[in-house]
């Protein structure tokens, strides 16, 4: 009898460790999936924060700013570099279970890719592959339009929150978008509390400890051609505060990771250069050689401030004058074929550029600002740094003065 039970007892472990292994191995090809469709949607992903990596306390939860889903493939660089790797849940939207989910986020330009997605999401592929990552869907009331009653949505919220909780309480890791939209202005938006409360919550029920692993990821999204994808990964952190205390420091940790791109440098150049044509009165005309040599200096002091721990992380590889160039004539070839720069004859022989200050300084609501003026969004993201450390380097003033520069007739400007 005794012998028996020993028996059940190695059957069931090993049963255990084969569902174990099965589900790694499903998660290392679904990754394998991810970093495979970041490579066909042309992104470049750049990890910062590797030795974040390696013998990551466990139970453990990333938190990944989330200004799109274009940045969600290169994600698999992180979980390839992770040390061990876990089995973990993830908080998302409904719409990852829709069965329309790719063909949905991922508007890419691309008609082959385009039709390769539908299909995929056609096959229920992605539907099933989330469903064996543990994929939870949140309903996120200060955002979805609510047909629901507020005691049903607080019920649902908290049952959701306890299923996450019990996940963690047994081992298992999650992931989850702490700002909780991708909708905004530009720099971080609000944290909201769902980590605090798995955080806190869990310890306090189970006495389990759970960490927090801060994730910023930045898509070099303005420049035409591959996108640079930056991820910097921060250090583990235990947090036990109030809920404005945890947020703050959440987002102080996330503030810190910050990567500054060169699209962000290139758009805040433009929205400077706007403001003051807008102040002057005056049409402003830019040629691709003078606007390099004035991003050059800038670019050696935002390292410079970088170096000084005044500002957070850079893309470094921008000192390099034949990268920058690249970055620089890739951004013009955006900006041009996206009408924020309108190229004229003016310059004999040399391009030059009408900027189209209406378009860079244009205002739409926090839905649809990143896909309505993706350069006004970037500019917000460099200036969310703080504008008393940014503006500054941008002393670009006398520089457009000594331009050629037209007054602004009535209706002559490109819209």
């Amino acid at each position: 009898m005794k012998k028996e039970q020993n028996d059940s007892i190695l059957h069931a472990s090993g049963m255990s460790v084969m569902k174990s292994k099965f589900k790694h191995l499903i998660f290392d090809i679904g990754i394998y999936c991810f970093f495979f469709a970041g490579r066909l949607m042309h992104q470049r992903p750049k990890l910062k924060g590797r030795e974040n990596l390696k013998d990551v306390p466990l139970p453990i939860i990333f938190t990944v700013t989330h200004d799109s889903y274009f940045e969600i493939p290169s994600l698999a660089k992180v979980y390839q570099a992770l040390k061990p790797r876990p089995v973990f849940a993830v908080m998302a939207k409904k719409d990852f279970l829709s069965g329309n989910y790719l063909s949905s986020n991922f508007r890419v330009k691309n008609s082959l890719l385009k039709s390769i997605f539908r299909l995929l999401d056609k096959s229920g592929i992605p539907k099933t592959f989330f469903k064996i990552l543990n994929l939870s869907t949140v309903h996120r009331p200060f955002i979805e339009s609510a047909v629901k009653t507020k005691d049903n949505m607080k019920k649902e919220i908290s049952g959701q929150l306890t299923h996450f909780k019990e996940i963690l309480a047994q081992g298992m890791s999650t992931l989850v978008f702490p700002e909780g939209t991708t909708w905004g202005f530009g720099g971080l938006k609000k944290i909201r509390s769902s980590a605090h409360q798995l955080v806190s919550s869990t310890f306090s029920q189970y006495r389990k400890k759970v960490y927090v692993l801060p994730i910023n990821v930045k898509a070099d999204w303005l420049v035409q051609g591959c996108k640079d994808v930056f991820i910097n990964v921060g250090k583990p952190q235990f947090i036990i505060k109030s809920k404005e205390e945890f947020n703050q420091q959440l987002r102080d940790s996330l503030q810190r990771l910050h990567t500054i791109t060169f699209s962000q440098i290139g758009a805040y150049y433009l929205k400077k250069a706007s403001s003051i044509g807008l102040r002057t009165r005056k049409e402003i005309v830019l040629s691709r050689e003078i606007v390099a040599g004035q991003i050059e200096k800038i670019v050696r002091d935002i390292y410079s401030k970088v170096q000084g721990k005044i500002l957070p992380a850079c893309d470094v590889s921008l000192i390099d004058k034949k990268y920058l160039m690249k970055k620089i004539n890739g951004f013009v070839k955006y900006c041009t074929r996206n009408n924020y720069l309108i190229e004229t004859s003016r310059g004999k022989g040399i391009k030059m550029y009408i900027l189209n200050r209406e378009k860079v300084l244009a205002q739409y609501p926090a839905k649809t600002f990143r896909k309505l003026n993706p350069v006004g969004f970037h500019a917000n993201e460099l200036v969310s740094l703080g504008e008393k450390e940014i503006e500054p380097l941008f002393n670009i003033s006398g520089f457009l003065d000594t331009q050629e520069i037209s007054e602004l007739g009535q209706g002559n400007h490109p819209n």
